[in-house]
């Protein structure tokens, strides 16, 4: 069974030995990141951020066990588990689907996965142009031309160089 937990920040590790040392063996872990840049002082420098922030989606067998859940409510590290997990597991699935199927050769996650939408304006996160904001003009099969300062430019949809969200 699949559930969420909300972690205090940078204590994932403790949180996973904690889940070790009470259940006895590993349970999957797994949070979405996506690698970008930033250009700081002319110099574009790499970033990995998770998507779900201090989020985490953990899966074991025992986690259907209330008293199991229980136990871990003391677990250092841990903030707290989001309520209703049981009642959304083939959505907890299905999400996860999407994120692994929406992930590069390194595990993290693509343009793919931020689906356009009818949204006009975006802000690159990734790329020369990160942290500038655009206009979407047109859509032409795996083409956006944008809009930056005045000038008209076509990049790719699915590039995991130009990584970009709505705004």
């Amino acid at each position: 069974m699949w559930i969420v937990a909300k972690y205090k920040p940078k204590e994932l590790k403790t949180l996973q030995n904690s889940f070790f040392k009470t259940l006895g063996e590993m349970p999957i872990f797994y949070s979405p990141k996506i690698q970008y840049q930033k250009n700081i002082n002319n110099k574009l420098k790499v970033y990995e951020k998770n998507i779900l922030d201090n989020y985490v989606i953990c899966k074991h067998n025992k986690f259907s066990d209330n008293n199991v859940i229980n136990s871990l409510k003391n677990s250092k590290g841990l903030i707290y588990f989001l309520n209703g997990c049981q009642f959304n597991q083939n959505e907890l699935e299905k999400f996860i689907g999407f994120c692994k199927s929406n992930e590069d050769k390194k595990g993290f996650l693509t343009q793919n996965f931020f689906k356009i939408i009818e949204k006009t304006k975006a802000k690159f996160i990734s790329g020369p142009f990160t942290q500038m904001v655009f206009d979407i003009i047109e859509k032409e099969g795996s083409k956006l031309k944008i809009l930056i300062n005045n000038i008209n430019i076509t990049i790719p949809k699915n590039s995991s160089k130009f990584l970009y969200s709505f705004i």
